[in-house]
């Protein structure tokens, strides 16, 4: 038996080959940071100037049109548009398996439409010596609108649309959103004294709501909603008829709508709003959300709160179909038709975000949401606000003192929902940069 002297040489360890997965874009937690700062700026610029004009104090009482019109570019494009770009652009290459856009995108498109949307509206509410800014800040909000558009429609599909149509469903949303940033910065044109006429105005909002927010929430929702919540997956067939009914529905309202020269068609817009509220109702039907809220309680809490957020919409849709076919149902003041846009917005659009994010901030950062009962108490005192803002002008022309307290208590109760979820997106992005921080080789390592 001989003895073989022990080989001290060290071995030459050569890398096996690993399959690849998908890459991080660097600063991977940047979404996050901006579905906060879209929050933040809803409370500190969107909702003070509603609270003020609700109330009628400041410029809420002395320049009360110029502050609505823009408390509302900042709840659509500060807070919307800015929060579910910066949502889309990380769901978009997840969904076709193309590479992380790069940070000058992830960070400067949100920014865009975050900036211009203060311009905006700083040019609207200090007119006398800033009017300028107005122009400005929608220039900016429509150079972000059309990047988003360039981005979403240079997406090849991966199937053809009469097999796999959503992916139509967000190139409709950024062409949409191009739209709305377009008559805005039509309308900061037109304005007078800071006032933006009030056909271009109300076309803003329409076309942002019923295009961009409904269309981007349908094209992300086919993929992310229907596999988390577990619906019932839509055919072919059901989504292009819902993609044509509420794309037709909106250029028949934008025919309507009396735009410069045009008249206003009071006949087409009641075709219109009924086309368009019957299609969603078909769409939410389709989609199986109320089967989806009896289910919700037996699983994780977004399984509730996401399809319990399409209440909001059910409401929305009642309400068009009903003042289209109701005799004078179209002679509404601002009041009133704003108090239908903001069951959208507020009973629909915002709670569902906030649903979402327990989804997005579980599955795109740290695989938890941490204070995850802070986002769903947001997502609750959102969703309580909705009637508060909305029940009381759907019966009157001109506000009581009661509608006036309830419309400035639910305004509060908006601002600490988002200042809750903004809170949280900062903790998850902050706990997600921890994680990712290098960390130095120890020596016991090294040897």
């Amino acid at each position: 038996m001989t003895h073989q002297s022990p080989n001290l040489s060290l071995p030459i360890i050569r890398r096996a080959p690993v399959a690849h997965a998908p890459a991080l874009p660097r600063h991977p937690w940047m979404f996050a940071i901006w579905m906060a700062a879209a929050a933040l700026i809803a409370v500190a610029a969107g909702l003070v100037l509603g609270v003020l004009s609700a109330a009628e104090i400041g410029i809420g009482s002395s320049r009360w049109t110029q502050s609505v019109q823009a408390h509302g570019r900042i709840q659509l494009f500060g807070l919307v548009a800015t929060f579910v770009v910066a949502l889309a652009l990380e769901f978009t290459v997840r969904f076709y398996g193309r590479p992380p856009f790069s940070p000058r995108i992830r960070v400067g498109l949100p920014a865009t439409l975050a900036m211009g949307s203060l311009l905006l509206a700083a040019g609207q509410i200090w007119f006398e010596h800033f009017e300028f800014l107005a122009p400005a800040g929608a220039l900016l909000v429509l150079a972000g609108a059309a990047a988003f558009a360039v981005l979403i429609w240079r997406m090849p599909l991966q199937h053809p649309a009469r097999v796999d149509p959503q992916p139509l469903f967000l190139r409709g949303a950024a062409a949409w959103l191009a739209l709305a940033a377009a008559l805005a910065l039509w309308g900061a044109a037109e304005a007078e004294s800071g006032v933006v006429p009030l056909d271009i105005s109300y076309s803003v909002a329409e076309v942002f709501l019923r295009g961009f927010a409904t269309f981007v929430i349908i094209g992300i929702g086919l993929r992310a909603i229907t596999g988390h919540v577990g619906l019932p997956s839509m055919s072919a067939r059901q989504q292009l008829i819902s993609y044509s009914v509420l794309n037709m529905s909106i250029v028949a309202w934008l025919l309507s709508a009396g735009l410069g020269d045009l008249d206003h068609l009071t006949w087409l817009e009641r075709i219109a709003d009924a086309a368009y509220g019957l299609g969603l109702l078909l769409f939410i039907y389709w989609f199986g959300v109320i089967p989806a809220i009896r289910r919700g309680r037996q699983g994780p809490r977004y399984g509730l709160i996401v399809p319990l957020a399409w209440i909001g919409a059910a409401a929305y849709s009642l309400l068009l179909v009903l003042t289209a076919i109701l005799p004078g149902g179209h002679d509404l003041g601002i009041y009133e038709s704003g108090a239908i846009r903001h069951t959208y917005l507020l009973g629909f659009v915002v709670p569902l975000m906030v649903a979402m994010s327990h989804i997005v901030l579980a599955r795109f950062t740290i695989g938890f949401v941490p204070w995850e009962n802070a986002l769903t108490t947001a997502f609750y005192l959102l969703f309580a606000a909705w009637p508060l803002r909305t029940a009381p002008f759907l019966f009157e022309s001109a506000p009581s003192t009661l509608s006036r307290w309830l419309l400035s208590i639910a305004g509060f109760m908006a601002m600490a929902a988002l200042i809750l979820a903004a809170a949280v997106c900062l903790r998850a992005a902050r706990l997600m940069a921890i994680r990712l921080r290098p960390r130095p080789i120890s020596r016991h390592a090294i040897q």
